[in-house]
């Protein structure tokens, strides 16, 4: 093939991901800090970062040999998001980007535990994103829905505060209870009567999953706590077994590529087992975790894994519709969403079809 049609095709297949409605569900609001927003806090607080360049920064705080040290990038920024304004900030820049990534529902991380383990008043910050968030949403461009995230390392009492705080903002737009940080820290059975709680509360459960830990952690997240979702659960691939039984109880997996491989996780990104996964029929998902830490967006990593996955415009539209359709909104609020989808990508097919002929 000339790399004249290379490059025609290539920017096709841009314009389609372009073009194409998206939904991320594996979003952190913390990590979706951009340099510059990170380095006006740091003037603000006057903290040892506020002379650094954004450049500076994408090269030494936002760069990590490992996701431990990744954690301990997002302590650093967790401290630099002191006040309910902060996070009314964050929210308005995330609302920008989802816009810009033509991304119509996305559900975003939270975690209650990490400015209140700082000394921040919880409460207030938590009433300002969810009042913020229904902001957002009143401009019609995207629906946001928040999952509450307990810290493994904080341990049990914290995890506890932050599913009462789930449960009490239901209504508000929480729509699960989440479990994230560290999973080699502490046993997932230590958390299985809180998950339990807030199952029976209708939150749904997320886990982080299968990241650094081994398949194990995967089967203790879906046996133990009972969740409808996985984080990441790129490990689940070393397990035949587990592979099927995901496929089977149809429990989708977040993959986060950039993310992965910027932590060291699974390196390098063309051996990430996303490509597996999905021909053997797991659902799965494309998201970016953190996308300010990460330097990443979503259609970046709608590229990534056509360069590396070998996907087609047919596949990428699936992907596209697994969003929603592993999404926790109420079924017929999730049914509308996806016919929208759906005709959103048949009206997107026939211009292509038509630009082809």
């Amino acid at each position: 093939m000339s790399s004249t049609n290379e490059e025609k095709i290539k920017a096709s297949l841009g314009a389609y991901i372009r073009a194409l409605p998206k939904a991320e569900i594996h979003l952190h609001l913390e990590g979706s800090i951009h340099p510059e927003r990170f380095l006006s806090l740091s003037r603000k607080y006057q903290t040892e970062y506020q002379n650094l360049s954004p450049k500076e920064l994408e090269e030494t705080l936002f760069k990590y040999d490992d996701f431990w040290d990744f954690l301990g990038t997002f302590k650093v920024v967790s401290q630099h998001l002191r006040e309910p304004q902060d996070y009314i900030d964050l929210v308005n820049d995330l609302h920008k980007y989802l816009v810009r990534q033509n991304i119509r529902y996305s559900e975003v991380f939270f975690a209650p535990s990490v400015p209140a383990k700082l000394g921040f008043d919880v409460g207030d910050i938590i009433a300002a994103i969810l009042s913020q968030g229904r902001e957002v949403e009143k401009q019609g461009e995207v629906q946001l829905r928040w999952i509450f995230d307990c810290v493994r390392q904080f341990g049990i009492e914290s995890a506890q505060q932050t599913a009462q705080l789930a449960v009490e903002n239901a209504e508000e737009g929480v729509v699960a209870l989440g479990l994230g940080g560290d999973e080699m820290v502490s046993p997932t059975q230590e958390f299985e009567e809180i998950f339990s709680w807030a199952r029976a509360h209708q939150l749904h459960i997320h886990v982080h999953a299968g990241e650094i830990g081994g398949p194990s952690s995967v089967w203790d997240a879906v046996q133990v706590l009972g969740a409808d979702r996985i984080g990441h659960g790129i490990q689940a691939a070393r397990d035949p077994k587990l592979i099927e039984y995901l496929k089977n109880h149809t429990i989708a997996l977040d993959v986060c590529l950039t993310s992965n491989a910027k932590t060291k996780a699974w390196t390098p990104v063309a051996q990430n087992p996303f490509g597996l996964l999905f021909k053997r029929g797991v659902p799965v998902t494309l998201s970016t975790d953190d996308p300010g830490l990460f330097s990443t967006d979503l259609e970046e990593e709608y590229r990534i894994a056509c360069r590396y996955f070998d996907l087609s415009k047919s596949d990428l539209a699936y992907i596209s519709m697994q969003g929603v359709r592993s999404s926790f909104l109420p079924y017929q609020d999730r049914m509308t969403l996806m016919q929208d989808f759906q005709d959103t990508i048949h009206q997107i097919n026939q211009s292509c079809n038509s630009e082809a002929d």
